[in-house]
């Protein structure tokens, strides 16, 4: 932990604090000089003040519709009676651990003499095919559909005792308001955590972006690869790194906090 996390985080916090000088007329350097002007850029320059607020707003935005997608299938899969449920679980994880092959064959669907264009030229629904790649609409898309959350709101399901559900619907109450006023509430800090959580790593979106539009886009991750490529500028990429962490720190913080409560509870 201290070589592979705690020695590079160190050295990125350090590089934050340096200038960019050009050494014999050819290289851009780092040289240690403890001043924050990489820190203000980030909000003096309207692309990176942009690209940061855009990051953040995306991901919020994705992961509220991710939850509430999620919340419906969660609550199927922990109350029903699931045929093949180990397969359907399992299938929320190959977006996450097979990542590459998943976007990769997203790419190819989507793009104009892929099957979603044929089955939309077939359809008649569209006159000419219609090009998603290298939108950020297709980015929205993809990040909005719940994979992980709704394994982690299925657990905070299954742990609800159904005894509650069961004296609410006793009382007159319907499914629907059952779920909306008793599941929903008694599984909030587990609801809390998969949000939390979920909008802690798409913060840090870099291989959807970056396959589904290209090395030019807008979200910080790749923001940060640029500065360093071809700018050489580390200690730039490296404020911008600081600030990218600082904001997955609170919200893991925060998640932390929501799984005490739960445990307490």
């Amino acid at each position: 932990m201290a070589l592979v996390f705690a020695a590079p985080m160190g050295l990125q916090i350090a590089f934050a604090f340096y200038e960019r000088v050009l050494v014999k007329e050819v290289l851009w350097m780092p040289k240690p000089a403890f001043q924050f002007g990489n820190f203000i850029n980030i909000f003096a320059d309207p692309s990176l003040r942009f690209s940061l607020a855009w990051t953040v707003g995306v991901a919020f935005f994705t992961v509220t519709i991710n939850t509430l997608l999620a919340l419906p299938v969660a609550y199927f899969l922990a109350r029903g009676k699931v045929w093949g449920r180990s397969l359907i679980e399992l299938s929320f994880l190959l977006p996450i651990f097979g990542e590459f092959y998943t976007i990769y064959a997203l790419a190819y669907a989507l793009t104009p003499e892929g099957p979603v264009n044929w089955l939309l030229l077939s359809l008649r629904v569209i006159n000419k095919p219609i090009t998603f790649v290298g939108s950020p609409l297709t980015v929205i898309v993809w990040m909005s559909i719940p994979t992980l959350s709704v394994l982690l709101i299925r657990s905070a399901f299954s742990g609800v005792d159904t005894v509650y559900e069961e004296a609410a619907q006793t009382m007159g109450a319907g499914s629907l308001r059952t779920f909306l006023r008793v599941t929903v509430p008694l599984a909030r800090n587990g609801i809390a955590g998969a949000y939390l959580l979920g909008i802690s790593a798409a913060v840090g979106a870099y291989t959807v972006p970056i396959l589904l539009i290209g090395s030019y886009n807008d979200w910080l991750a790749n923001k940060i690869v640029r500065e360093i490529e071809p700018y050489f500028n580390y200690p730039q990429a490296s404020a911008l790194g600081v600030i990218l962490t600082l904001i997955c720190c609170i919200l893991m913080y925060l998640y932390l906090g929501t799984q005490e409560k739960e445990a307490a509870s």
